[in-house]
């Protein structure tokens, strides 16, 4: 049986690209709460009157860090899925991933603390 090739769909696409996000979202709590955090970040960024290259600084990394975790958690479904019983290849696997997760906490803190420390200091000059 041949299959039949679609042309891309930028629509469709887009589609199911939100709708994996709005599936996943409410069910992460550790996505749920990164959200917040960039949100209260950038909001304070543009409160605080950073520049529009910090504030892209930090939409950047916490973007990252949202996309890693996402991805983290559609391997966890995955090796669920595959092997349901605990296994310890597949809980290094998991491990594995969220590491990767903590790379991005990591740099997204010492982004973080490069775009504050600035602010915080001339604040203290005076």
């Amino acid at each position: 049986m041949k299959r039949r090739k679609r042309p891309w769909n930028l629509l469709a696409s887009a589609y199911h690209a939100y709708s994996g996000l709005l599936w996943v979202a409410p069910r992460t709590p550790s996505l749920k709460l990164g959200i917040a955090i960039v949100l209260v970040v950038v909001g304070l960024g543009f409160a605080l009157r950073f520049t529009l290259l910090e504030i892209g600084l930090l939409v950047l990394s916490g973007t990252v860090l949202l996309a890693v975790e996402t991805l983290n958690t559609a391997i966890e479904i995955l090796c669920d899925a595959v092997h349901p019983d605990p296994d310890p290849k597949i809980g290094r696997v998991k491990d594995v991933t969220a590491g990767a997760s903590a790379f991005c906490e990591i740099g997204g803190g010492i982004v973080l603390l490069l775009v504050l420390a600035p602010h915080v200091l001339s604040w203290l000059d005076q």
